[in-house]
């Protein structure tokens, strides 16, 4: 899931964002039996009722007052806040702000109409309120601190710091206040200034769960893996059901290469909170690290969340008829991510004289990525903090014809935007590899490598085939260039893989053993991130030790930016794809590095990626059909130095005259796969394969 920090108080994913309802009128008086209701007592009994929790009773309550009053600003606020804490957004805006115009003093009545307003995504007039909130009381620390929280979502992060750490000065004792002004750190990349904030938070309020929720989100974020789950367990000992925690103690577990941890905490997430959808994302994404898990029951999982989601009951719009068809790109991804740079060519070779580009950005933290991104494109959205609703409503203004989903069920999805049918027409594409399980999505974009004849059957989309695989790498301009191989200049193999230790599993490692004792002086290299945690590092070793492999031939390497980890490919000769669930952009950025990468394709699509990369550079003969082949191949390219030496220096030149880096080539075929979809939309022809050409 999304790490969204989530604070406590009446609502809100953030601490400071209590509703205020201050009592303004009559004072308590005691009603003569047969005497008719006075505003102010009906108003007392709409605040008894909340109070007590009988929402309808207190509306009703409030419309007594207004049937006596209909100018009483506090009946008028209240009702906005219980439409507000009923989910009705645009009712409690609209409530809240009649109750701005007939008290146009209140403070309070301006902060809350700018939580109404974040809640729908109007960031912009949230901001105005809270701005106006502080003209009529400067020492509001919740307007102060509500503000950082829009600036925050703005990616206005500098902003945002500035104006919680006024509402920190403000009221020092404030929890609240403290834990909003260290996620502003965070979202500005201060990280242990953030993490000292959010532990002054807990100073002051020791039994929030969600202070140890938060802060273990950012611990998590450095990489300290144990320090988080310690702090998940204890905001989950405060408070058993907190479903959010669960599903995070779950990614930590995942992060671990704990895979069936991961899955039990995921489970227990979904117990806490059934409609909890990171949780089921979460189990879905993380069954394709476990051998053994076939393809059927993957799909019978995905369609079971599919039928949760539920069928959308919005109408359906026609396609356009118009020159150019507007295409939406949604993910929370478009930054340094396999996402950015696989989409990067993509959008800057689209053709502008037929498609029109909107990116819908889940995601408010931006690099230099995503200013590549956003360049390429026409228009972009900023849909991180607002509702399915509002984006579904946003996409149908912008008229997109074609919405493509480039998430599936990995982290900071907005698969329940295309549940509720926002566009004509919907396709999966490029960051998940499997069904998605919803109806609603028409299409899914792979290839002939991964869904192989016969495999349409294990996907709610219908599968289309693109031509030149389904990914396309843009060469990242700060790779260096490749070095010799290390056996040229030590004589010892050197094998590697820079992959999530989620995907190596017991069976790779197994497997991995093998090949160290077919080449017995040969070494292994491990990276990632998580890697940098001491558990992570000791648990990763044991395994090897279980399989009889001296620790001393096992390096394990943590983080490093991102050029200096490509220029750690000069360290390997041989890198090893784990399996069931293999390589995508790690694969490719070892072949763009000179090193040959051993795969082992299985039956379902994550196995697959790198066999596809192979079959387009003309190496299929690096895809093992068998485990002992996969060491066979392994062994046989270690006792080839000459080979090792050539591939070295070949393999860019390889990648770069093939249909992999061919993005103008590649995004023709999508293009065609794009117009097709239209058009059959347009002439009322069901959804349904068809073969996308390969001559363009």
């Amino acid at each position: 899931m999304s790490k969204e920090f989530r604070i406590g108080g009446v609502v809100g994913a953030d601490a400071g964002v209590t509703l205020t309802a201050y009592i303004m009128g009559s004072p308590m008086v005691t009603r003569k039996s047969g005497a008719r209701e006075t505003a102010g007592e009906a108003f007392q009994a709409a605040v008894k009722h909340q109070s007590a929790g009988r929402h309808p009773e207190a509306e009703a309550a409030c419309r007594r007052v207004l049937a006596i009053r209909p100018d009483h600003a506090d009946a008028v606020h209240r009702l906005g806040i219980l439409a507000f804490l009923g989910g009705r957004l645009g009712e409690a805006a609209a409530l809240i702000g009649r109750a701005t115009g007939l008290d146009t003093t209140n403070a309070d009545f301006r902060c809350n109409l700018g939580l109404a307003l974040r809640a729908q995504g109007r960031l912009d007039d949230a901001a105005s309120c809270y701005r106006l909130a502080l003209l009529l009381r400067p020492d509001s620390v919740e307007a102060q601190s509500n503000l950082g929280n829009a600036l925050r979502d703005q990616g206005l992060f500098d902003q945002a710091v500035g104006a919680c750490r006024r509402s920190v000065l403000i009221q020092p004792a404030r929890a609240d206040a403290h834990m909003n002004f260290g996620l502003a750190l965070a979202a500005g990349k201060s990280a242990s200034p953030a993490v000292a904030a959010i532990r002054h938070a807990i100073a002051i309020m020791p039994h929030g769960a969600d202070a140890y929720f938060n802060l273990a989100n950012l611990l998590n974020d450095r990489n300290d893996l144990t320090g988080a789950l310690v702090l998940y367990d204890r905001a989950i000992i405060i408070k058993p059901r907190f479903a959010e925690a669960h599903a995070n103690r779950g990614n930590v577990f995942r992060e671990r290469g704990q895979v069936r941890e991961a899955l039990a905490a995921y489970d227990e997430a979904i117990a806490a909170n059934p409609k909890l959808v990171e949780g089921h994302s979460n189990k879905l994404m993380c069954l394709h690290y476990l051998s053994g898990v076939g393809s059927e029951e993957m799909f019978r999982a995905a369609v079971a969340f599919g039928a949760m989601v539920g069928r959308s009951t919005n109408a359906v719009r026609t396609a356009r008829s118009a020159t150019r068809l507007r295409i939406g790109y949604v993910s929370g991804d478009f930054r340094r991510h396999p996402v950015g740079y696989f989409l990067a060519g993509v959008l800057a070779a689209h053709d502008r004289s037929a498609f029109e580009l909107v990116c819908y950005s889940n995601n408010a933290v931006s690099d230099d990525v995503t200013r590549q991104l956003r360049g390429a494109a026409d228009h972009w959205r900023l849909i991180a903090r607002m509702p399915d609703g509002e984006a579904a409503s946003l996409i149908e203004r912008d008229g997109i014809d074609i919405l493509v989903d480039l998430s599936g069920h990995t982290a900071m999805n907005r698969l329940l935007l295309f549940a509720r049918r926002a566009a004509p027409v919907q396709v999966s594409w490029l960051g998940y590899f499997g069904t998605t399980g919803l109806r609603q999505i028409d299409y899914i974009l792979m290839d002939d490598a991964s869904v192989p004849a016969g495999g349409d059957r294990w996907y709610a989309e219908t599968v289309i085939r693109l031509p030149h695989g389904r990914f396309c790498y843009a060469p990242p301009a700060e790779a260096p260039v490749p070095i010799d191989p290390p056996a040229a200049r030590h004589g010892s193999i050197t094998f590697g893989s820079f992959n999530h230790v989620a995907k190596i599993g017991a069976e790779v490692v197994r497997l991995w053993a093998e090949v160290l004792r077919a080449v017995p002086r040969a070494n292994l290299v491990l990276k990632w991130k998580s890697l940098e945690d001491s558990d992570v590092r000791a648990r990763m070793r044991a395994l090897f030790v279980a399989e009889s492999i001296d620790p001393a031939r096992l390096e394990l390497r943590g983080p490093s930016p991102y050029r200096d980890m490509l220029a750690e490919y000069g360290d390997i000769d041989i890198a090893l794809d784990p399996f069931p669930f293999g390589g995508g952009l790690t694969s490719c950025e070892a072949l763009w590095m000179g090193v040959p990468v051993v795969t082992l394709p299985g039956e379902r699509p994550a196995s697959r990626q790198t066999l596809g990369f192979l079959e387009l550079i003309g190496l299929p003969e690096l895809a093992a059909n068998s485990a002992s082949a996969y060491v066979q191949i392994a062994a046989n390219l270690a006792a080839d130095p000459s080979r090792l030496v050539a591939l070295r220096h070949s393999l860019r030149q390889r990648m770069a005259g093939s249909s992999l880096t061919d993005s103008r080539r590649f995004t023709r075929g999508l293009e065609f796969a794009f117009a097709e979809m239209a058009r059959r939309r347009s002439a009322g022809l069901p959804v349904g394969p068809f073969p996308v050409r390969a001559d363009l």
